[in-house]
């Protein structure tokens, strides 16, 4: 599997807290079967320390995630680290948009970006056109979360319209943020608008990056292709800068 949302590297978000932590839970998602994470910390968020995209975000990053997977070897986990972040759009990302290069996962078009969970749905529109005006592929990390996309679900069918691609939180299929987002996760799944899956892991204790058990759920709940697909195929080819199956 490969989960292209994880908050693996240590001290520079709200996820893994230490090394330590870095290394269990790199265990965990290698003994699950990941093969693959992609080093998501979060950017332009409040609980980041990366605020800009130059020498300083890239110096920070590229240390931990060059260390992290020099542990990884010297442990013998078998996983592989790419480069990404979530980047967080907040009230002024529009306007700060064009002025700087964005980071991408594994340095392609496709940008994992969220907005805060009661964002209006006007901006989370506006955020997308102008991603897409600028020939990014934007990757909506966990819009079950989003309040204007619980109350009207009709949104998230327009957002895949528009050329988004949607990622559903292993969380929110478990129900870990509520039953409104379990809901629309499950509506997001049921009408085959999901492109990814991913476990958005902060830790080795909750929000674990492990995901064998949430494949098992979407074979079995949404039929064996669905987590084939949302766990292997797509994020395979977004990372090779490809279109994913629908």
């Amino acid at each position: 599997m490969i989960d292209l949302h994880c908050h693996i590297l240590p001290g520079l978000d709200d996820g893994a807290d230490s090394w330590e932590t870095a290394l269990e839970m790199g265990r965990m998602a290698a003994e699950a079967g990941t093969v693959t994470v992609a080093a998501t910390c979060h950017y332009l968020h409040p609980s980041s320390r990366l605020t800009s995209f130059g020498t300083d975000f890239e110096w920070a990053y590229r240390e931990k995630k060059e260390r992290l997977q020099a542990f990884f070897e010297k442990m013998k986990i078998g996983l592989t680290l790419t480069a990404g972040a979530e980047i967080f759009a907040g009230e002024d990302f529009l306007s700060r948009m064009g002025r700087e290069p964005l980071p991408t996962l594994n340095g392609t078009r496709c940008l994992l970006v969220e907005t805060p969970p009661d964002a209006p749905a006007f901006f989370i529109y506006r955020l997308l056109d102008r991603l897409l005006e600028m020939d990014y592929l934007p990757l909506l990390a966990h819009p079950e979360r989003y309040l204007c996309a619980q109350r009207m679900p009709a949104h998230l069918y327009e957002w895949y319209r528009m050329g988004a691609m949607l990622q559903v939180n292993k969380g929110s299929v478990y129900g870990a943020f509520g039953s409104a987002a379990q809901r629309t996760a499950d509506a997001i799944l049921r009408h085959r608008l999901a492109a990814v899956a991913a476990s958005d892991a902060h830790s080795a204790v909750r929000r674990t990056p492990r995901m064998d058990s949430l494949y098992q759920l979407l074979a079995e709940k949404y039929g064996p292709a669905c987590p084939e697909l949302l766990l292997r195929e797509n994020p395979r080819r977004i990372l090779e800068g490809r279109r994913v199956i629908w």
